[in-house]
């Protein structure tokens, strides 16, 4: 696993939640792994991406990762330039609670989905 400079950046809600779901979990060495999918056939404002975040303890062979603030992110190398500059937030409220990764480098509202 090859160590690269930071691509990520987490809001101070969503580094703070998962360093508590990491003591919960008793998963100290576990690190973040982020995935990205492409999304067959969705529209150009989601960048024709999905992601997918969970706690993982063992490495890929293409796997880079990241260190922020004692956090270990993971990813495969070629979700380096799609993620680049991304940030991850965690929001609560009554509909929805969670992780959500907001990336720079989509532009949503480019594709007349009407969805917006």
């Amino acid at each position: 696993m090859q160590k690269i400079d930071p691509i990520i950046q987490f809001s101070s809600p969503a580094r703070q939640k998962l360093m508590e779901v990491l003591k919960e979990e008793n998963a100290s060495h576990a690190f973040l792994r982020i995935d990205v999918y492409a999304s067959g056939g969705g529209c150009a404002c989601s960048g024709g991406y999905k992601y997918g975040m969970a706690l993982d303890d063992k490495a890929r062979p293409d796997d880079v990762f990241e260190e922020i603030e004692s956090i270990k992110v993971v990813t495969d190398k070629n979700n380096v330039d799609i993620l680049r500059g991304a940030r991850i937030d965690y929001s609560e409220s009554l509909q929805r609670r969670g992780f959500r990764i907001i990336n720079p480098n989509v532009q949503a509202g480019s594709c007349g989905c009407g969805g917006h």
